[in-house]
């Protein structure tokens, strides 16, 4: 385990600000954890986690506090380094300086004297033969969120894509359907005041997901308020007492409000629909049919595409004499087109249904489930299939197996 540039402040207030180039030893995860002694696979066999600290001497007053390296106890090192004039410029001199003496520790190691200051933690991997791994579970107790990645990306940039991707679906399902807050629809009200509650935090998430220099504090804050204006969505239509702020256990209190929103985005689901186009065989076009669509709980609806047509020319294409479309099981619509016999019954839907899109470009016919036999034989083959008049189809060989 090594650190390349590293900015801290310890709890004795002394600040750690270390560039590239001065980084503390390194601290091998097997046999050069001699080094610092403590044997990581002997820790591993105590405990699942081993946790690392910046770690630097207690000045302690009465004897040396200043060495030229070689004690791990001195709370500074000196070091020689050459020093030009400031004022008149030019004659270098070597000069000594003290260095805070900064150390890596393990939680296996004795850390009484030092002042520490987790940074990290590192967790067993699967295999014996496997090298350690950081543990991303875990987030120090850092000042600014950008410092850990797994705070910034993994909880706040996270909920503000999540947050994201919700307002997309509402603001396009509430402009599609003409949704408004007059709506009695059922759900309706609630995907207004959702995607509402939404926009809302969307600018503030903005800010913290992207900007530098933000406390954690003001980020849990944020998430807090959030979580609490979506639990009126939740069951309970009430927000319970969030965790309280713990500098030192950032990832269980953002982990929790994280889980809150979540469990609230999802309380608010999409409109449900399944689609399955037709595919081009013979003169007609055909398609399978899951088995749980049988049930009774579930509605039939065909959707013809207008596509450059008017809503005008369209249905007077598809009215009877015109097409002269049939519907039936795959085995029976052609038997049923020749003899003119009863298909399935369609009628066209003059209503909206909020499952369906409503963009304008598609004309709705509810099937009819009744107990025809021709309704019967599309349950018992599993088949939906639709055969036209031959005059009508102008590109049969380009049909065959196409949507």
């Amino acid at each position: 385990f090594e650190i390349a540039s590293l900015q801290a402040r310890l709890p004795d207030g002394t600040l750690v600000d270390l560039a590239p180039g001065e980084e503390p030893d390194r601290l091998g995860l097997t046999a050069a954890l001699q080094n610092a002694k403590a044997d990581l696979a002997e820790a591993f066999e105590r405990q699942a986690v081993v946790r690392v600290y910046l770690a630097t001497p207690k000045m302690r007053l009465g004897r040396r506090n200043v060495t030229d390296g070689a004690e791990r106890e001195s709370r500074f090192v000196s070091v020689d380094s050459s020093l030009q004039d400031e004022s008149m410029g030019g004659g270098d001199q070597d000069v000594q300086l003290k260095r805070l003496n900064v150390q890596l520790l393990l939680s296996t190691d004795d850390s009484a004297g030092y002042e520490t200051l987790p940074i990290a933690q590192i967790k067993r991997a699967g295999s014996s033969e496997a090298a350690p791994q950081l543990d991303e579970s875990y987030v120090p107790p850092v000042i600014v969120i950008d410092a850990w990645d797994g705070l910034r990306r993994g909880v706040i940039r996270a909920v503000f894509d999540l947050i994201g991707q919700k307002v997309e679906v509402l603001s396009r399902q509430v402009k599609n359907r003409g949704i408004g807050l007059e709506s009695r629809h059922p759900g309706d009200s609630d995907r207004i005041l959702m995607l509402a509650q939404l926009n809302a935090a969307t600018g503030t998430l903005s800010q913290l997901a992207f900007s530098r220099g933000v406390h954690p504090f003001a980020a849990y804050g944020e998430l807090c308020r959030i979580a609490g204006s979506l639990a009126i969505f939740d069951e309970e239509r009430r927000s319970e007492p969030f965790l309280p702020y713990d500098h030192e256990d950032l990832a269980a209190i953002f982990l929790d409000v994280k889980r809150r929103i979540e469990k609230s985005i999802n309380a608010v689901r999409h409109y449900e629909f399944e689609q399955r186009p037709f595919v081009g065989v013979g003169l007609g076009m055909q398609t399978s049919l899951e088995s749980a669509w049988l049930h009774p709980s579930w509605q039939w609806f065909i959707g013809v595409r207008k596509g450059e047509l008017s809503e005008r020319e369209c249905l007077d294409m598809l009215a009877p004499g015109a097409l002269d479309w049939k519907f039936g099981s795959s085995r029976q619509v052609d038997l049923l087109f020749r003899r003119r016999a009863a298909g399935l019954q369609i009628v066209r839907l003059d209503r909206s249904v909020r499952a369906l899109p409503a963009d304008g470009e598609w004309l709705y016919y509810e099937v009819q489930r009744d107990d025809s036999p021709a309704w019967r034989d599309v349950q018992e083959s599993g088949t939906l299939a639709m055969r036209l008049q031959d005059s009508m189809i102008t590109n049969q060989d380009e049909l065959q197996g196409r949507e």
